[in-house]
This record gives structure tokens, C-alpha cells and sequence, in this order.
């Protein structure tokens, strides 16, 4: 759902030498604004006005970004057929700083374009000349329809690299049918991405990343506490200090010959099993090496080591070339935010603390100094440039040590990097340290496993670590390469994660964060990044903007905040407020629009609704939630529009249950669906109605078993091999969840088992945001890490153990452990926070006779509740040596400032 939408093509300018027809289809001479009006995203201005040109007027456009993101336009509505071929041309000056120009052909729903990426006008009249084959499909229904008409047409400036304000003239907009048929798109010569895989394909293999040989390559992030210091490292063990820097590649010398990463057995890991200091390790006959690397947050630098040892029986003479490549771990497949592969690297120099690698940055600005320091001096240090190559910025360097090992003896070389002033290459203790940091952090809760799942466990703790490294200060963010931006939904689903692992702080420095960038009229951006707060409508934004607020205060009690957030919630409330009551129309009354009236309106929230957008049911259950949490917060905070709140709540969930009825009337369906306005499938957007939601009890119970049943007889078949498919996204991690609140204890178990499979590779238990079926065809797959996706892992983990009825303020144990999971010492969790303080739990025993042992400060008002794990009738219980009846296979008791015990059996 997550992978972003909006990626600009980059070209020159160019001018078809293609003969014109005499007359042009469209001949606009710029002469008056009214027919080129002006809009704006939220908070950015816009103001069309004529101005004079070199000949007669031309029409202004006038914007004005302030600290926003967001786009300013001017555009005509103007029918129009096209012939195969054409092109279309204007003339353009203007002021301003560097950002996006984009020039769009509207036809309904679908979007074609011309972009300019961080483009600056042309201070003298410049002509533009667009040949048909240049203008690409943006978004619409169907990315295979041919533009053969128009109804609009606009010019768009777009915030880019420097927003501020400015100004657009145009003049003289032609366009003209050409004879012949449209050619074929020109190809630009080889990119640095193409020439490095040329290069790699004739070299010998292992010279070269595989990524540049058509392999999926994976990688984990070695970052600090709050994102200072983001490393990545491959699952070959080329070091990516930091983003889209440089990368170092280990090579080992025995007897003459070179291995490199293709010639040995490599394995990954992660100390303890779960901190996030990753380590590849090298085996091959008689010798291996461990590269591992440590971000320190304190000294802002990233630490290798390379560990050489002789496991033969005679003495090795070995050598350890690292060389300096201008590429990147991060594969040249991902993009968005940062394209993976070629990284310029224009000198590398040794220095008395060690090199000093020059990579320029971009057009007009400074060259970046990266410095690496070594523990020990090299033997060599060999700089040259990339054989090969044809361009320029492709200076390579090798530096080397020899050593000698006696049987088995092992020998460690270290070195730091990092930007700006050269680093210490103080090894052991930043190792200590950072080791001593991530245990304290990501032990505050304790999960008790038997050996067989002790992968949930590792896997829980490292999911935290990877929320709290993807950071950008206060900024929570989904990843370090391929995401630059912070997301609220992502923030939400994470601040429902942080609290019960101990980490609040993080939580509440995100919501003050975030809150500052709400619009003026209370609408909440859905996402935010270094150009401001994103305009783009998605109706999810404020609903969750609103629980998050809300979570905070049921875990930390921290009336005084919320007091201090109720403003922005207020505001946040009235806009959502406004949006579902734009949906009551008679119109919407009308039987095939039934399915509409009173929901969120229309938005592209949900990744799959990108193409146009639909009435998404995403939409509607987070702001269901955000209307609970604000009503329960002014009543909480003795608010006088309390009460409207608590109205407009119950009514917002009455029309939302009645349009999933008139969806299945309407569609013939028997699911909830997506959206109402498609009535298609989609249970991993569902799981929100459950979580946080808090509808499970009032969804139509028939459509709601229909939907998970129909998701796990899919699942099934997918993992069973009876259905052909390319690839999923871990967001599916949402149903474990979900399936613990059904009831289905043995399914969610299956689908994390399955899960887990696909973590890439096994030893550093994460995800990147798309898993394939086939691990090393090349795709893009997000960021790897994918904090989101650890979220979800990580609160279906936790929901094994515990998690909370918010309606009936009640917290159930144990709803997703099997049999297995009590037997032998049994199972538990301790430290959890919960909305009622924190819970100590421990679990074990077999259906004849099983105790339950709860402590903690955790007072739940509606008690505790144990569903009974086994096939067989429960038999009789004890709380604390009380008789306590079962309602079902369900035991209910009260929580008490007391530890409690339960027994059960003989």
C-alpha cells in the first residue's frame, strides 16, 4: 500500500525535425487569463495573470510555496482529438529557484505528461518543442490508453529542491499535427547504472555487486538510536556507509588466489541473535572472515571489522583488500527518494588519518569530504579509475594488509568512517557501547519462548530496533533510501507498537513533530518531508492523526499533553467532520450510490486506488477511530462540543455499517469490501476494521468470517504452490493480528511461520516492503529494513501474549499461543505496557493441567480474559484459589494489585 506514487522523467529538450501541417489543431496566443485560470494545492497561492511578451501578452502564473509542499497550476479545458503524431510547443521565462515544471494532457480520469525535475526558468524567452513521443502516462485507470484526446491541459509548477516563490510566463502554445507516424521514443546512451551491469557481465563474477549481473541483491541497515548514523550493509558484505554514498567491498587473498563473494559460504547474522550490529560471514577451506559493522549515534561514524581467522592446521599467509567502489549496496532496481547503484566517487586521497574519498553531490553543490580512518596502516593503497568506464567520477582505490596467522589464531583490521572531520577508529569501544545500548532499549520487554519460536522473539526486538534506526530525528520513517518522508499512517501504526515496547518518548516526540505541519483549516497532511507538508487528499490522514494523539495518553497518562494537543485535535475532527458530512446527499441516497452516503469522500490513501481514487473502507475505519478517540478526549477534558462529538461519532458509524450492507447488496458480495465504490477484496486493509478500529463485534459476523476464510483459503493456496503468483508485500503481516482476535490461534501461528521464510536473508529477521516468489529475480522491494512492516510484525507478535478489547477495557492473554508454545518451560512476556500499566504474564502447562501466573501494575477496569487453548472441554479453574466458572471455552476474571494465579486442571 505503501510504495509512492509520483516518479519524474527526466529529458532535454528537444526539437522534432518532423515537417508540420499548415494549420495548427490548437493556436492559443496567451492573451488572457480567463482561460487559463489558476489553483493551488493547500497553502501554496496562486495567481494568473497577462503580462506583455515579445510579442502582444503572455498568461503568469505566480506562485508562492511559503513552507509547504504541494503545486500551483494554470490551466484551460479545451476539446481536443489528436492524430497519431504531433508535437506541441510554448514559449517560457520566468524566476524562482530550482523545482518541478510539468506540463499535462487531461483526458477524464487519466493524466499524460511532460516533466522537468528540479527544473529553473529561463530568465529570456525560451522555446519548448514537445514531440508526442516525449509526453508519458502519469496515472489513470489504464496505463496502456493512448492519448488520442484531451479535455484540459495544464501548466505546473511543483515543489522540488528549492519551493519559495515565483513566476511562469508562457506565450505562444501551439499544437501541431505532423505527417507520418508517431516515432519511436529516442533511447538516451547507457546510464552509470547500464554501463556498470556492462561492465560487470564481462568481468570476472564477483568483481562486481550481483545486483549488476540481473540478481536480487538484500541488505540490512546498520543504524543508531534515532537515525544519526544509517549504514547498510549487503548480504555479501559490501559496507554502504551512508546514503548513497560510496561502498566498501571486502576481498580475501590465500596463496595466490582471490575470493571474492562469489568463490565462498556466506552467512548472516546479528549479534545476540537480535541486535542491529549485522555481520556477514565468509567460509572457505580453512580460513573465513566476519565483516561486521557497528553505527555509532555518539560519534556519528560507522565502524567496520574484519575479523580474519585460520581454521587449518598450518599457518596462513593471508591478504585483506577493501576496495573503494563508486556504487552503492543499495541495488540500482530501487528508487523513489534515492536511486540505488552508480555513486560518483571523483578522488580518493590518502591522508595521514587515512583517505578522504570526494563524491560530488548534484549540480551546484559542494563536493562531499567522507573520510575513512584505519586502526592499523596499510600495506598498500591503490587508487585508479574504474577500468572501463567512459564517463567521469568513477575513481576507485584499493587499500590492503597482509597477515600472517598461525592455526587458530585470528586477526581483526578496523576502521571508521563518517562525514566531515575524520573519525577515531576506536573499534571495541564503539562495539561495547552500541552493544550496551541496543540491549538496555530492546530488553525492556522480555518475550519467553520455547527454542523452536525463539525467532518470534529475536524478530520482536529487532522490529523495534529497525523503527527506532529508520528514524530521521523525531521523523518516524519507513526507511533510510528508497523513503524520505514521514508518513502519519505510518507513525500511527508504529506509535501503537512504541508505547508497549517501553518507547513512548519516541511516539510523542513524532506527534509534536508532525502536528506542526497541519494545514490552517485542520487538515492533516498525509505525509510530510524536507519541502513541507504534502497536499495530496487522503482521507486516512486525519483519523489517524487523532488515535495517535489519543494512544499517547492511554499509555503514558500525560493529562497536560493531551491538554496541550486538544487544538490540533479539535481542528483535525471539524475537517474529518466536514469530509463525511460532503457525502450526506440525496444523491448519494440513490440505490447505486447507496453504498457512498456519509463515508470519508473519495481518496488515494490506499496504494491500489492510485489510478483514480475510490471510497476506501481504509478511510472510514481509522476515521471511525479518530471520531471515538475525540469524542472520548473532549469528554475526558470536559469539552463543551463533547457531546456533538459523541453524535457525529455514532452517526458516522451508523452510515459507515449501513454502506458495507450496500456494498454487499450492491456488488453481490458476501466480504467487506476494499472500497464500496469497487466492492473488490482486499482483508489486509480489512484488518483495520479489528485493529485499532475496534468494530469487530459490530461487523455483520457472516461478512466478516467470509472475508479472513476467503484471505486464508488464498493464502493457502499460495503457500501450498496451488496458485501462480509473482509477489506480496509483508503488510499481510497485519492479519496475524487479526486472525488472534478470530479466534484462530493455529492459522495465525501458520502465517507466521510462513512469513518468516521470506525474510531476506533468515540471520538478519526482517523484510523488505515487496518479497518475490522467485528471491533473485530483480525487482524493486522497498527498503530493507521496512520499519512499517516491522510494526505490523511487531504488534501481532505482542498480540500473541496479550492486547487489549477496547471496548470492554479488558486485555486478553495468551489468544495467540498453541499447545506447543505451553509446554516444556512454557511461555511469557514481561515489562509489556499496556493502556492500564504494565504486565508480567507466564504460561505453562498441557490441557490436563495448565497455570497462569500475571503480574505487573496493569488494573484493567474489565479484568482479564483466557480463551482455552486446547481441543478438550476446559476443565475446572482456579483464581488464586478460587473456583471461577468458564462462560464457554472463555475464562473471565478481575484484575487485582496482586500478582495472580490461575490454575487449571488437576
Amino acid at each position: 500500500m505503501m510504495l509512492r506514487r509520483l516518479i519524474l522523467f527526466v529529458a532535454l529538450l528537444v526539437a522534432s525535425p518532423a515537417v508540420a501541417a499548415t494549420e495548427p489543431l490548437l493556436n492559443d496566443p496567451m492573451e488572457s487569463a480567463t482561460n487559463w485560470p489558476a489553483d493551488a494545492s493547500d497553502s501554496v497561492t496562486a495567481q494568473a495573470d497577462v503580462v506583455p511578451a515579445q510579442k502582444g501578452k503572455a498568461v503568469r502564473l505566480s506562485y508562492d510555496f511559503g513552507d509547504v509542499s504541494g503545486y500551483a497550476f494554470v490551466r484551460r479545458d479545451v476539446k481536443l482529438d489528436l492524430p497519431p503524431n504531433f508535437e506541441i510547443r510554448f514559449r517560457v521565462r520566468g524566476t524562482g529557484g530550482r523545482n518541478d515544471f510539468q506540463f499535462k494532457l487531461v483526458n477524464n480520469d487519466t493524466v499524460y505528461w511532460r516533466t522537468w525535475s528540479d527544473w529553473r526558468a529561463p530568465a529570456e524567452w525560451t522555446e519548448i518543442v514537445i514531440p508526442a513521443q516525449e509526453i508519458g502516462f502519469a496515472w489513470g485507470p489504464d496505463n496502456k490508453a493512448a492519448l488520442s484526446s484531451i479535455d484540459s491541459m495544464e501548466f505546473v509548477v511543483a515543489r522540488n529542491r528549492d519551493g519559495g516563490a515565483g513566476t511562469i510566463e508562457i506565450d505562444d502554445l501551439r499544437v501541431i499535427a505532423l505527417l507520418g507516424p508517431r516515432p519511436a521514443a529516442v533511447a538516451s546512451g547507457p546510464t552509470e547504472n547500464a554501463q556498470l551491469s556492462m561492465l560487470a557481465k564481462k568481468a570476472t563474477r564477483g568483481e562486481f555487486p550481483r545486483a549488476f549481473l540481473d540478481e536480487q541483491l538484500y541488505w540490512t541497515l546498520a543504524g543508531s538510536d534515532g537515525g544519526a548514523v544509517a549504514a547498510l550493509i549487503s548480504e555479501d558484505g559490501a559496507i554502504e556507509p551512508a546514503k548513497g554514498s560510496y561502498s566498501v567491498e571486502p576481498t580475501v587473498i590465500v596463496a595466490g588466489k582471490r575470493f571474492h563473494w562469489s568463490d565462498i559460504r556466506a552467512s548472516q547474522s546479528l549479534v545476540d541473535g537480535y541486535l542491529p550490529i549485522p555481520s556477514v560471514k565468509w567460509v572457505s577451506d580453512g580460513w573465513s572472515l566476519d565483516t561486521t559493522v557497528v553505527a555509532d549515534g555518539a560519534a556519528r561514524s560507522v565502524h567496520a571489522g574484519y575479523r580474519l581467522t585460520n581454521a587449518s592446521l598450518t599457518v596462513l599467509k593471508l591478504t585483506l583488500e577493501l576496495a573503494i567502489r563508486p556504487w552503492q549496496a543499495n541495488p540500482p532496481a530501487q528508487f523513489l527518494s534515492q536511486r540505488g547503484g552508480y555513486s560518483a566517487i571523483r578522488s580518493v586521497e590518502r591522508h595521514t588519518e587515512g583517505v578522504v574519498i570526494s563524491q560530488p553531490q548534484g549540480e551546484g553543490d559542494p563536493v562531499l569530504q567522507r573520510h575513512m580512518t584505519f586502526a592499523s596502516v596499510p600495506d598498500r593503497f591503490e587508487p585508479a579509475v574504474l577500468s572501463g568506464w567512459t564517463g567521469k567520477d568513477a575513481t576507485i582505490a584499493t587499500v590492503a594488509w597482509d597477515i600472517e596467522l598461525a592455526p587458530g589464531k585470528s586477526s581483526l583490521i578496523s576502521l571508521a568512517m563518517a562525514d566531515g572531520a575524520p573519525p577515531k577508529p576506536d573499534w571495541q569501544p564503539a562495539y561495547d557501547a552500541t552493544i550496551a545500548h541496543w540491549r538496555d532499549v530492546l530488553n525492556r520487554v522480555q518475550i519467553m519462548a520455547p527454542p523452536a519460536q525463539q525467532r518470534v522473539a529475536d524478530s520482536a526486538r529487532t522490529a523495534l530496533a529497525h523503527m527506532l534506526m529508520s528514524r530521521d530525528g523525531p521523523m518516524l520513517k519507513p526507511g533510510t533510501r528508497s523513503y524520505n518522508r514521514a508518513w502519519i499512517r505510518d507513525g500511527a501504526m508504529m506509535g501503537e507498537g512504541l508505547p508497549r515496547m517501553g518507547r513512548a518518548d519516541v511516539a510523542r516526540e513524532f506527534a509534536d513533530w508532525y502536528g506542526k505541519y497541519l494545514f490552517p483549516n485542520g487538515k492533516v497532511p498525509c505525509c510530510v518531508d524536507f519541502r513541507g507538508a504534502d497536499p495530496v487528499p487522503e482521507n486516512d490522514s486525519h483519523g489517524q492523526y487523532i488515535f495517535l494523539l489519543a494512544e499517547l495518553y492511554r499509555y503514558t497518562r500525560d493529562k497536560a499533553a493531551l491538554d496541550g494537543d486538544w487544538p490540533k485535535m479539535a481542528a483535525a475532527w471539524a475537517y474529518m467532520n466536514d469530509l463525511r458530512l460532503s457525502e450526506r446527499t440525496p444523491e448519494n441516497l440513490l440505490p447505486d450510490r447507496r453504498m457512498l452516503y456519509g463515508l470519508m469522500p473519495a481518496s488515494i490513501s490506499h496504494e491500489g486506488y492510485s489510478a483514480k481514487p475510490q471510497y476506501s473502507l481504509w478511510d472510514d475505519f481509522w476515521a471511525l477511530r479518530g471520531f471515538k478517540d475525540a469524542a472520548e478526549v473532549a469528554a475526558l477534558l470536559g469539552k463543551p462540543e463533547a457531546a456533538a462529538m459523541a453524535a457525529a461519532r455514532d452517526q458516522f458509524a451508523e452510515d459507515l455499517h449501513t454502506a458495507i450492507l450496500a456494498a454487499r447488496d450492491h456488488w453481490k458480495i458476501d466480504y467487506i469490501p476494499g472500497a464500496t465504490s469497487l466492492g473488490d477484496f482486499d482483508a489486509t486493509s480489512t484488518t483495520i476494521a479489528l485493529d485499532p478500529g475496534g468494530e469487530q463485534n459490530r461487523l455483520d459476523s457472516k461478512m466478516l468470517d467470509a472475508t479472513f476464510e476467503r484471505y486464508w483459503r488464498e493464502f493457502s493456496a499460495r503457500r501450498n504452490g496451488e496458485r501462480q503468483w509473482e509477489d506480496y508485500t509483508p503488510y499481510e503481516l497485519r492479519n496475524v493480528s487479526t486472525f488472534v482476535r478470530l479466534g484462530w490461534r493455529t492459522r495465525a501461528q501458520d502465517l507466521l511461520s510462513y512469513f518468516f521464510a521470506d525474510q531476506r536473508p533468515q540471520g538478519w529477521n526482517g523484510w523488505a516492503e515487496v518479497v518475490g516468489r522467485e528471491p533473485r529475480k530483480v525487482r524493486f522491494i522497498g527498503d530493507m529494513p521496512h520499519a512499517w512492516i516491522s510494526s505490523d510484525y511487531l504488534r501481532g507478535a505482542l498480540d500473541l501474549f496479550a492486547y487489549e478489547d477496547m471496548a470492554e477495557r479488558r486485555l486478553i492473554l495468551g489468544g495467540g499461543l498453541t499447545p506447543d508454545w505451553l509446554s516444556g518451560t512454557g511461555s511469557g512476556i514481561s515489562g509489556l505496557a499496556t493502556p492500564y500499566g504494565t504486565l508480567d504474564m507466564k504460561i505453562i502447562g498441557t490441557a490436563k493441567r495448565l497455570t497462569l501466573n500475571i503480574g505487573g501494575t496493569a488494573q484493567p477496569p474489565g479484568g482479564y480474559v483466557f480463551e482455552w487453548p486446547f481441543a478438550s472441554a476446559p476443565p475446572k479453574a482456579r483464581v488464586n484459589g478460587q473456583n471461577t466458572a468458564w462462560t464457554g471455552r472463555r475464562l473471565l476474571f478481575p484484575s487485582s494489585d496482586k500478582t495472580i494465579r490461575v490454575e487449571i486442571g488437576k
